[in-house]
């Protein structure tokens, strides 16, 4: 949600928790479900250090969607609307703190399929692989900032059989900071996996052998093909493991029977994942009850949903899903798409802050929900997300509306008066006077160049889609011509979040889960060197204030530090906001999946049919 990736990135998109399907109940086999994937999305990489080099990996579809179902993290997020701490499923009581040291203590219940305990060597193996990768080019942990973990973190020691202890950096670090952005990352690995090709290795206790153990699991997981058979991947500590995967995605989980975490008294045995292209294939699958394929959980893309009544959390369901029950499920994120700062050519544009004002008044989030989202969607106006409600969120900003709504007029005489000249309807601005003064284009900004940026943005989601054209529509009115460059998923945000790539000027795929980053504190997005900051953002106040925020000890000088920061970034607008869509979860009837979890958690071993 790290040096070169999206999403949790990210990201992402529609909501990760976006479908399931199976059986019917009573129609076939109640053990199964089938869940549909978002538009481009699929499991498609085992190991869970995911890499700077696999960041193209990193997003929800791949993590909550698949790598949680057999890997749990050390740490779970989201108790229903929520994205808090979840206790009940996490495999660590709450961590304590004393001065400079964390203290971690496992449940003795859970143990890997294979029957070795889940315990304290298992977390030092996964920060000592963190430890031996910090740094590399393409082998670090995807999710590290600056001065994050590891660097944060001076020692860990497994202290007993259940204990963990690690001495952080300094005293001063906000514990609901650390606990929910720096040991959030955690999953523990089992000793099965300290190995190279050759035999056993040794990178739980010598962080020489670390990078030998990388290589070789990453290899592996390369060989999706292989999943269902690896004696690697075979080792899970989650209730899920593979029984087959292909390179389209689609998957086949069944039930593992070892597991000793909470489950339902008549879950079901097999969770099935159907990849699709388009929103709209998946829809014809789910209107078709009786076809080659069925689902019993998928999603009802927002351009076909019937428009909610005033304070429905839905609307009715279409006629064609009478089998099914319709519920919207809001995840934890904010949607944006970045500017690329480190374009040698735009970028200078981008970093005029009248310019990103101009921008952002084009984007007409009141419109988009209204029109193809149906009714659905919440704008979105800073940094943090102010639905699903937290005590995160600044009151500043929980209280104000948006300040950029729709004015193209304002827009573009907002361009004109900074040193741009018009050559007529259609026409893109260029500059006419370059410079910093304040009524010039800007520093860096060079003279005769013109307002034309290429915004590629990911295919499949429908609203997307559109939205994309409209800002294109509205842009050309203000002198700013946007070329749309459709591209899937995982090639928008693999282009993004390429550190090497600076040729892109704007992307689009939906935006960042929270996650596994769930406190919003901005250093894991806006921070400057922080792998997630696709655009390269920088600026020197915000980078003080993220700074101050997470060294903010008590919890009432936490709230006021990121309260500053919140709306000081808000203010400045360092991506294009637009608004959250919830995923419009549709669920066969007869089949209980539970209150759905706003941190996009998925818990299929707790799903069951009705009897």
């Amino acid at each position: 949600m790290a040096a070169g990736i999206a999403a949790l990135v990210a990201a992402c998109g529609p909501a990760s928790g976006a479908a399931s399907g199976g059986s019917q109940a009573g129609q076939g086999d109640s053990s199964t479900v089938t869940y549909a994937m978002a538009p481009t999305s699929q499991a498609s990489y085992a190991f869970p250090f995911i890499s700077v080099g696999q960041a193209a990996q990193y997003s929800v579809y791949n993590v909550n969607d698949f790598q949680y179902l057999m890997y749990r993290p050390l740490y779970w997020f989201g108790t229903g609307l929520n994205p808090y701490l979840n206790t009940a499923l996490s495999l660590a009581y709450p961590p304590s703190y004393q001065g400079d040291t964390v203290t971690i203590r496992l449940k003795s219940t859970y143990k890997w399929s294979n029957g070795e305990p889940v315990d304290a060597d298992d977390v030092v193996f996964w920060m000592n692989m963190m430890f031996a990768e910090n740094n590399s080019a393409t082998n670090s942990w995807v999710a590290t900032t600056p001065d994050g973990v590891p660097g944060d973190v001076t020692d860990v020691r497994a202290v007993s059989k259940y204990v963990v202890t690690m001495d952080i950096t300094t005293p001063q670090y906000s514990e609901s900071w650390f606990t929910n952005n720096e040991l959030s990352q955690i999953t523990p690995l089992p000793m099965a996996w300290d190995r190279t090709a050759s035999g056993p290795s040794n990178c739980v206790s010598d962080l020489a052998s670390c990078n030998a153990v990388y290589n070789y699991l990453n290899t592996q997981s390369e060989d999706i093909a292989s999943y269902g058979t690896s004696p690697i991947w075979q080792v899970v500590d989650g209730p899920w493991r593979v029984k087959s995967l292909d390179s389209q995605g689609n998957l086949t989980m069944l039930f593992n029977t070892k597991y000793s975490g909470p489950v339902a008294p008549h879950h079901i045995t097999k969770f099935v994942e159907v990849p699709f292209t388009t929103e709209s294939s998946e829809y014809n699958v789910l209107q078709d009850p009786v076809g080659s394929q069925t689902l019993d959980v998928g999603y009802l893309p927002t351009v076909d949903a019937p428009v909610p009544p005033p304070g429905a959390n839905t609307g009715p369901n279409p006629d064609t899903l009478s089998d099914y029950s319709l519920t919207a499920v809001y995840p934890w994120e904010i949607s944006y798409f970045p500017y690329n700062f480190a374009n040698p050519t735009v970028g200078p544009i981008f970093n005029q802050l009248y310019f990103r004002q101009a921008f952002q008044e084009l984007v007409d989030q009141e419109g988009v929900i209204n029109g193809p989202m149906h009714g659905y969607g919440k704008v979105i106006t800073g940094p943090v997300a102010t639905y699903p409600p937290t005590n995160y969120v600044s009151p500043q900003i929980a209280g104000a509306g948006d300040p950029w709504t729709l004015d193209i007029p304002k827009a573009r005489q907002t361009l004109l008066s900074h040193g741009w000249v018009s050559h007529g309807a259609g026409q893109p601005f260029t500059c006419a006077r370059p410079g910093s003064g304040p009524n010039q284009c800007g520093p860096g900004v060079s003279a005769g160049i013109s307002l034309t940026f290429t915004l590629m943005y990911a295919t499949g989601i429908d609203y997307m889609e559109s939205s994309a054209r409209e800002l294109a529509s509205n842009a050309s009115l203000a002198g700013i011509q946007i070329n749309l460059d459709p591209e899937p998923f995982n090639t928008v945000t693999g282009t993004a979040f390429d550190p090497t790539d600076h040729s892109w000027e704007l992307a689009e795929w939906g935006g960042w889960t929270y996650a596994p980053d769930y406190l919003p504190t901005g250093e894991t997005l806006f921070l400057n060197g922080s792998a997630n900051n696709a655009g390269d953002y920088n600026n020197a106040t915000n980078n003080a204030l993220i700074a101050d925020t997470l060294e903010a000890r008590t919890p009432g000088q936490f709230d006021s530090e990121m309260y500053t920061w919140e709306n000081y970034l808000a203010a400045q607008l360092p991506v294009v906001y637009m608004p959250n869509a919830p995923t419009l979860v549709e669920t066969i009837k007869g089949l209980d999946i539970g209150p759905q979890n706003s941190a996009l958690m998925i818990t299929p071993e707790m799903w069951f049919y009705k009897q």
